[in-house]
């Protein structure tokens, strides 16, 4: 996914979320109502390149 921000242009990686069940916790005014549980994964990142200020540095994740 293509994102920016203040103009600078960089790239998301997002995992995937998975949706485990449904369950239905009731009605209102006649419309059925219905909560979602969802799975998500949880990844290591490892060590990221940031830039602040135009100063490069490393930031364990």
């Amino acid at each position: 996914m293509k994102l920016s921000y203040r103009g600078h242009a960089y790239e998301a990686h997002l995992l995937p979320v998975e949706e485990q069940e449904v369950e239905e916790i009731g009605t209102y005014r006649g419309a059925r109502l219905t909560r979602k549980k969802f799975r998500i994964p949880h990844s290591e990142h490892g060590k990221v390149e940031l830039t602040y200020r135009g100063a490069k540095y490393s930031h364990d994740i």
